[in-house]
């Protein structure tokens, strides 16, 4: 064990507040070729915490138990690492005793930038700046670090607010992809939630629940530029045909009737792929584009042209995709060069179903997830990623009933799989007896 320094106060040695960035790399660089360490040495330091200059030591220099000290924080370290490595039971309540064990002077907040130095992906630090961030961004967990959490706290916190860091990262990521680009696809297998992660990300943009804003509609086979821009319907209760404004044309000119352009409005379109986009959009597709908005690229409309159509530059788009229809093929270049494309995949090992799943309390409900994960790997290997079964099929329950469960198996589950494996029987009658034996 070490016998006059612990690893963490060796990371502070580089890692405190007013060192020179070149002081810092010659360090690091006789770090590197004093232990053989083959990888290139880093330049930049963005994000990572620095310590008080004065409090350097994570031991007490004064105290008369220093070894012991150290040791401790040696042993912390080497379980620290082994916890991250394989997140066992057993490393984690070996991480949870010694974390308990070390009562160092003004070292146990301190300690966290250490682990966090350490292993940043797996441990939370918990200096001013985060605190500030998490009473800010995540509240909820604004009480639990008012006071120093012991082992058990602190690794369900960073456990936690690592999943809603992750999930703060990926939305800030999508929310700003469709403000730059205008027009998003969020693509994704059946029972993924696109439909509900459409209307969130355009409720938190806009800052309410204001459905006067959002408006969703669903292509289909049959849907024409008639329906969508404009064109002539048979007059009710007339000989003859009207010109009849359509569902975009309308929500256009909604937006642009809005006398605060800063207003942001959404337009999502379900089962995007299913339509003939090139015949719905027809001439005002290159209006959608992000550098085409606005009254300067205003067009004549096929049907009125004494008038010039533009596509407001506070209008979004997020189109819809399952990733599983068959019809996805017909996808043309010129859908895929005006939207971007964000995957969502099942979320069943997401922190948030975790805990859905354990209020439950059913076993027979958990049974049922277990096969549907292994019937995904199966889906996976055989027919790719965007296949897989969605975790919205199981949302939503208050308690679980075995009928019900039976019912998502026999009209949710089983029609997909037929639809999936349509030459292959023998396949589909095998998981379909798993998955009702799953519930048995």
């Amino acid at each position: 064990m070490g016998d006059y320094i612990d690893p963490f106060s060796i990371f502070a040695l580089f890692n405190y507040q007013g060192i020179a960035h070149q002081k810092k790399i010659n360090i690091l660089e006789s770090i590197k070729n004093e232990f053989t360490i083959e990888v290139e040495t880093p330049k930049i330091f963005d994000g990572i915490p620095a310590m008080n200059i004065y409090k350097l030591c994570f031991f007490n220099p004064k105290s008369n138990a220093i070894q012991n000290e150290i040791n401790s924080l040696w042993e912390l370290f080497e379980i620290a690492i082994n916890y991250a490595k394989n997140n066992t039971n057993e490393n984690r309540q070996n991480f949870i005793e010694k974390y308990d064990t070390i009562n160092i002077k003004g070292t146990k907040f301190k300690l966290t930038m250490g682990l966090f130095w350490i292993r940043p992906f797996n441990y939370i630090n918990l200096d001013k700046t985060n605190i500030k961030f998490i009473n800010y961004k995540l509240p909820n967990y604004s009480q639990n670090i008012k006071t120093l959490p012991n082992g058990k706290e602190y690794l369900n916190l960073c456990d936690n607010l690592l999943e809603d860091i992750k999930k703060i990262k990926e939305y800030d990521k999508l929310k700003n992809l469709i403000l730059d680009k205008k027009n998003i696809i969020l693509q994704g297998s059946a029972g993924v939630g696109k439909s509900y992660a459409a209307k969130r990300l355009a409720y938190s943009i806009i800052g309410e629940e204001d459905n006067e804003r959002v408006k969703m509609i669903q292509f289909h086979q049959s849907y024409s530029y008639e329906d969508f821009i404009i064109g002539y319907r048979p007059a009710k209760g007339k000989e003859g045909f009207k010109l009849k404004k359509g569902v975009f044309y309308k929500f256009c000119k909604k937006v642009e009737m809005d006398e605060n352009k800063e207003n942001k409005y959404f337009l999502i379109i379900d089962e995007i792929n299913r339509g003939n986009i090139s015949k719905i959009f027809g001439e005002l597709f290159m209006l959608i584009e992000n550098d085409k908005r606005g009254e300067e690229y205003a067009l004549e409309l096929v049907y009125k042209d004494d008038e010039k159509f533009f596509v407001p530059e506070n209008l979004y788009i997020i189109g819809l995709m399952n990733t599983a229809d068959r019809s996805l093929a017909m996808l043309d270049y010129a859908l895929r060069r005006r939207f971007a494309f964000y995957d969502m995949k099942p979320a069943f090992e997401s922190e948030q179903f975790k805990e859905y799943q354990k209020n439950l309390k059913n076993s027979k409900f958990d049974n049922l997830i277990k096969k549907v994960e292994e019937l995904n790997e199966v889906i996976k290997e055989d027919l790719g990623e965007g296949f897989c079964i969605g975790h919205s099929y199981f949302c939503n329950l208050e308690t679980v009933e075995i009928d019900k469960l039976s019912l998502i198996i026999e009209f949710e589950l089983i029609p997909l799989l037929k639809e999936y494996w349509f030459d292959d029987k023998e396949k589909v009658k095998k998981w379909e007896d798993e998955l009702e034996n799953s519930i048995k």
